[in-house]
């Protein structure tokens, strides 16, 4: 009778435990609901896009333009619009502006295919697991959708990376032609205009085409240099704009200014090899001393045992 009494509370309870996680994920997809559709968003095309549309050039060709994809991608949209995550979404446009703004996404619409990714994994999740256990894994699809959108993030933010690195290695370069041709009589522009024409996608001539677009279309050198600095927010950039922001306050030739700041790039990336290889030197020993352990002890390894064991002979 007791072991009955034993079965039917472990039953009485397995049924509460039942009703207590189906009311709490009840609670959770509806504050989840209402935490979403209560923030207010606006859908838009971003500035870039549009300055690219209204010059004649092709509209791009994305999941976002493709019909039988559109009505689950708008929803994504609307979700990403909805989220309140300022912070993250500010780190997000500026890794994508750092990545050379790739088909003109704004922060939402990578963030929609990103969710759309953890979605799409999520659900591949959830067969697996349905396959081996015949149940439904509520982990299974939370933990797709949360690899799914970061590996998406992470994607973008070693693209931003990789080009950030390659603006740095061409800089010092850059700035010896432009100092060169200034030097020889050219304006900036002249110059400027002479070294995107050979690689015109190198990540450098990519920034500098667009500094001479917004010059050409009334802004200042000044503040066109400003903008070239947002968008490639590294050490070596940011420091070129002040000196050449100061060099014009002060007067001073701006191919000498140019010629000293390649200089300067040149040293500090010596020093930085330098720092670079005396790091490894040191990474190294480990490993070595680690090699040379395995070594002595395969070939006196046999002698250690034979001695430990009551003798070598």
């Amino acid at each position: 009778m007791m072991y009955i009494d034993m079965i039917a509370a472990n039953i009485w309870l397995a049924d509460w435990w039942d009703y207590i996680v189906s009311v709490c994920l009840f609670f959770t997809v509806v504050l989840g609901i209402v935490f979403i559709f209560s923030q207010p968003g606006e859908i838009r095309v971003s500035h870039q896009r549009q300055a690219a549309i209204a010059t004649g050039h092709t509209d791009r060709r994305t999941l976002f333009e493709s019909g039988p994809m559109r009505p689950l991608l708008w929803l994504m949209l609307v979700i990403a619009h909805r989220l309140n995550i300022g912070g993250a979404k500010d780190w997000l446009r500026r890794r994508l502006v750092a990545a050379g703004s790739p088909n003109y996404y704004t922060a939402e619409e990578y963030l929609a295919l990103s969710l759309l990714l953890g979605l799409a994994l999520a659900m591949f999740l959830e067969v697996l697991a349905f396959a081996a256990t015949s149940q439904f894994s509520l982990f299974a699809i939370l933990f797709g959708i949360l690899v799914g959108v970061t590996l998406s993030l992470y994607n973008i933010a070693e693209k931003a990376s990789k080009r950030l690195r390659d603006i740095t290695r061409q800089l010092p370069y850059a700035l010896d032609l432009i100092s060169l041709a200034m030097g020889a009589g050219a304006t900036f522009v002249e110059a400027a205009r002479t070294i995107i024409t050979d690689s015109r996608e190198d990540p450098l001539n990519v920034e500098l085409r667009a500094v001479l677009a917004e010059m050409e279309l009334g802004t200042t050198r000044r503040q066109a240099l400003q903008n070239l600095a947002n968008r490639v927010p590294i050490e070596p950039m940011r420091n070129l704009v002040s000196s050449v922001i100061q060099a014009e306050e002060l007067g001073t030739p701006l191919s000498d200014v140019l010629h000293d700041q390649a200089t300067l790039l040149r040293m500090q990336r010596s020093v930085r090899a330098e720092n670079k290889a005396a790091v490894a030197g040191v990474r190294i020993l480990v490993p070595c001393l680690l090699l040379v352990i395995a070594v002595l002890l395969t070939v006196f390894g046999p002698a250690i045992v034979r001695i430990s064991t009551g003798g070598l002979f």
